[in-house]
């Protein structure tokens, strides 16, 4: 699968979710040492070759933190409906889920638009909210990626509506950390490998 049509499936995957992505979400992903990712100002739902470029020279905060990061291949850029209340309330997203636990980590932060703060956040969960701006998840893959997005969101939405019914109970740091590790380590490993056979 190249490039154009690994972005795109993903494109088509989060306008197909039940719920917005945002006005301008983006998504990035690395080969050997040059990023790649869709145009700021593309019309996301009608993405065409030339919205997808080499942003590897730019000075783009997103890049910058995935370039950074060791064993990071992709980014989403989103603001689904409850994680931007959450960024909007300085609300970090905690694991009262098993599956935030795992694919995620423990804990979405909210932090100011920095690249270390960011890269920070990054090396303790695959995903963080940019304050004033979007929730950025990553992967090793775009899949990963994609997933990690859809699992914060959902997250997101059972820390916002649990206090109505009572509260949710986050889980423990050691069970939080023993899921993550499991899933990292064994669980995603064939998932993992899949995956990569069929993306760019």
């Amino acid at each position: 699968m190249n490039l154009f049509d690994t972005i795109s499936k993903y494109k088509e995957m989060m306008y197909k979710l039940s719920y917005s992505v945002g006005e301008n979400p983006g998504i990035l992903l690395k080969n050997g040492d040059r990023v790649f990712g869709t145009d700021q100002t593309a019309d996301f739902r009608n993405l065409r070759s030339e919205d997808i470029y080499d942003m590897t020279d730019t000075d783009l905060l997103e890049k910058n933190v995935l370039q950074s990061l060791k064993n990071r291949n992709a980014m989403v850029i989103s603001k689904p409906p409850y994680a931007s209340i959450c960024i909007a309330a300085s609300h970090e997203i905690t694991a009262v889920l098993d599956d935030m636990a795992q694919i995620v980590g423990e804990r979405v932060k909210v932090v100011k638009p920095g690249k270390w703060a960011v890269i920070r956040a990054l090396h303790r969960a695959d995903g963080v909210m940019i304050e004033g701006g979007s929730l950025l998840t990553t992967g090793r893959n775009l899949y990963e990626a994609f997933v990690a997005m859809t699992i914060v969101e959902k997250s997101a939405e059972v820390v916002l509506k649990a206090p109505v019914i009572g509260g949710a109970k986050k889980l423990a740091s050691r069970d939080a950390r023993r899921l993550r590790s499991f899933y990292q380590k064994v669980y995603s490993k064939s998932e993992k490998e899949h995956n990569d056979a069929v993306e760019w």
